[in-house]
């Protein structure tokens, strides 16, 4: 099932917008201009559309629609937007440093594309994480519920999300039309401010827009009134598009910055300093035929950052500073061939990905102290797939087939080879157990390979007009991580885990393989849409840390003043829970919906002779809105709601987390078919509280305590508006 986020804003009519569905055909989705009604579920039952996000789910002709405004939210990325859909969740550790949690598993088991590229952050810790590159107000959010396509790519073994620009529309002839649209907030709580431009200029074949964007914020107050420490942010953006489509071909061009200046990242051991990233698109689409269909893309990104731990936070002593000089690059390209028929399809297609990173750590108080953590590893991509649609029933000749079933197989191979250069450190020359593990690396086998096999079985039929059924089965792999491999000094770099430890890689890393269920209904009529599944994973070989036994790494550490480093291993694990969308239509101007979702983790094999519960698993949680629309206003009150999570993994300093009930209120006005304004209203009961996956604090001296939990922000009041002409 794929389900789709699609920003829609007043006077910019959206064209066609092409979801992957499972079956792999183009589904057209309609948007409304301002001042029209778009119908909710059933006719003479409209509800105002005003810069709204609406989630659609499809499962064939399935639907489900809930109303989320883009302006219902002080979040400076799409967190929020995201949190929104059942099983997703937000690793936030910093307000534009959040890391996409999936149904439990989250990072590089889950494969993030932004405007439809793979993203090489930089950071070790996942500061440039994909969803800080996710820039502007015209996005359309694509989730693959449950088992992920095969067509979709690699390394799904926790699904994936794709975040990309909404298509612009063309216009009615030759000539060229511009339109504009100009937005800006202000939010109380932590001065939150945000002021946007976006530009199109299109004719009946060709396009060109410009997006801009800049936003800056500081320190937050928590309902208690308490200052939480490094949550400030600043950073801009620019992204420029060109394009031309006819009935034969489509050529798209795409070019994105982001800037991120200095901001904060309580739950790690630095802030940023600064982040330069680049990211670029030249992709080639083409009608073979009728029934055919071929698309190229050549892709890359490169980031710049630097960090420290001295600059932006209450600095150590002197000895102790650490500066972190990290790059990253990559390149691709996709080849797929896709053939879109009444009753069958087939999808061949072939990837190639390669992407490098550096780093080193300094101090500037001493110009000879200096780790070369990572030194130019490049890890190299080739994968080939192939996935079979087809749709089966009992009577060709019947119009309508009750018992209609739509299978989807796949299967996908890919090589993942690793190599790197010599590591090094000052301190080789001074400490025996640092000349130990640099040596023992130099002198090892650097360069790995990993075959991977993915494999998908779906099947969906109708049981009867209202109510659907699905069953998926798959196998899903992953190859180690380069920071998981190549980690050869005890440092607290885990791709973003932010649990204080730190971690040593490991050479003999086996690749994760994932065995996949998911069962799912749907039922939908005029006035009701539900939507159910179930799901469990066991996961051979999955990549933890347990306990080092390499004596120097944990003499180092001790050195360190530090606990013994974890040492990234291979374990069993399962995962298992259950996602749930409800939507209601209510009389004329009334929608009622609900989402919730549930997981559970934890080890199937010992650590110590204690199976311990996976770390940083989002509680039993959802969400419950009522919404009102009439004519040019549309309000709604909304309860955020999650249980206390008590399943916790102490091997990573891990501590329960108390439930809570976070109210919000929004308040959109059409004021005229241009101008629209919003109010924002966010935790109204000013509440005090700590969501588990917000991590714990790490900036010491401020008004929240070294390792507790990092409070949400108190009450927020903003006002959002959006002016197109």
């Amino acid at each position: 099932m794929a389900v789709i986020l699609a920003f829609t804003a007043p006077n910019n009519a959206l064209a066609e917008s092409a979801s992957a569905l499972e079956n792999n055909t183009r589904q057209s989705i309609s948007r409304v201009k301002d001042g029209q009604q778009a119908p909710l579920h059933n006719e003479g039952r409209a509800v105002k559309e005003i810069e709204r996000i609406e989630i659609i789910g499809q499962i064939n002709t399935g639907l489900m629609e809930s109303q989320i405004a883009l302006a219902d939210s002080s979040s400076p990325d799409l967190r929020s937007q995201l949190s929104q859909l059942p099983g997703v969740s937000i690793n936030g550790n910093g307000l534009v440093s959040g890391i996409v949690q999936y149904r439990g598993l989250f990072g590089d088991r889950l494969k993030v594309k932004i405007d439809g590229i793979e993203i090489a952050g930089a950071g070790p810790n996942a500061m440039d994480s994909p969803l800080s590159h996710a820039l502007g107000n015209g996005h359309e959010i694509v989730l693959y519920q449950g088992i992920a396509p095969v067509s979709v790519g690699y390394e799904t073994l926790a699904g994936a999300i794709e975040i990309k620009d909404v298509k612009p529309s063309l216009g009615d002839s030759k000539a060229f039309a511009a339109a504009t649209t100009l937005s800006a907030s202000w939010f109380t709580n932590n001065d939150a401010k945000m002021v946007g431009v976006n530009t199109v200029l299109a004719n009946d074949k060709n396009y060109a827009s410009f997006q801009g964007q800049y936003q800056d914020a500081q320190n937050y107050e928590s309902g208690a009134g308490l200052i939480v420490p490094s949550t400030f942010y600043e950073r801009s953006g620019l992204k420029f598009k060109v394009g031309r489509q006819t009935d034969e071909y489509q050529l798209d061009l795409l070019v994105g910055t982001r800037n991120t200046n200095e901001s904060g990242t309580p739950a790690l051991a630095m802030d940023i300093s600064f982040i330069d990233a680049l990211w670029y698109k030249l992709s080639f689409e083409q009608n073979l035929s009728n029934d055919w269909t071929t698309k190229v893309q050549v892709f890359g990104n490169q980031n710049q950052h630097i960090m420290n731990n001295f600059n932006l936070r209450t600095a150590p002593a002197l000895a102790a500073y650490r500066q972190n000089t990290v790059d990253s690059k990559a390149v691709g390209v996709d080849l797929d061939i896709i053939q879109n028929s009444a009753k069958r399809d087939w999808q061949f297609g072939a990837n190639y990905y390669s992407q490098a990173h550096n780093s080193r750590i300094t101090n500037p108080n001493n110009t000879s102290f200096f780790i070369q953590n990572f030194n130019n590893i490049e890890r190299e991509v080739g994968s080939v797939y192939v996935q079979y649609n087809i749709t089966a029933n009992s009577n060709e000749s019947a119009n309508i087939h009750s018992n209609d079933v739509h299978w989807q197989l796949g299967g996908r191979f890919s090589n993942i080879s690793y190599s790197t250069d010599e590591v090094d450190s000052n301190m080789v020359l001074v400490n025996p157990n640092i000349a130990t593990l640099a040596n023992n690396f130099n002198t090892s086998q650097g360069t790995l390979d990993f075959d991977l096999i993915d494999l998908v079985v779906k099947a969906e039929t109708k049981i009867n007009d209202n109510l659907r059924a699905t069953l998926s089965l798959g196998q899903k792999e992953r190859a180690p991580s380069y920071n998981e491999l190549y980690s050869w000094f005890p440092l607290g770099v885990s791709a973003g885990l932010a649990d204080g430890r730190n971690y040593v890689g490991n050479l003999a890393l086996k690749k994760e393989t994932a065995g996949q269920i998911d069962i799912g209904l749907q039922l939908h009529n005029d006035d009701l849409t539900i939507m159910g599944s179930v799901f469990y994973h066991s996961i051979d070989n999955y990549i933890i840390g347990v306990p080092s036994s390499n004596m120097s790494a944990n003499m180092i550490a001790n050195m360190m003043g530090a606990k013994p480093p974890l040492q990234w291993n291979n374990r069993k694990a399962k995962l298992r829970g259950a996602d749930l969308y409800i939507s209601k239509i209510i009389g004329t101007y009334w929608q009622a919906t609900m989402s919730g979702q549930w997981v559970e983790g934890k080890l199937s094999d010992s650590i110590d002779v204690q199976r311990y519960p996976l770390y940083r698993i989002a509680p039993l949680s959802g969400n419950i809105s009522l919404r009102w629309s009439k004519a040019e206003l549309d309000a709604s009150l909304s309860l955020t709601i999650a249980d206390s999570q008590n399943n916790v993994s102490s091997l990573q300093n891990e501590s329960p987390t108390p439930g809570y009930a976070v109210w919000n209120f929004n308040l959109h006005y059409q004021v005229t078919p241009t101008l629209a304004l919003s109010l924002v209203a966010e935790n109204l009961l000013d509440k005090e509280y700590a969501q588990h996956l917000g991590g714990i604090n790490r900036v010491s001296g401020s008004e929240i305590a070294v390792a507790q939990k990092v409070p949400e922000m108190g009450r927020n009041i903003g006002l959002y508006a959006e002016y197109s002409f």
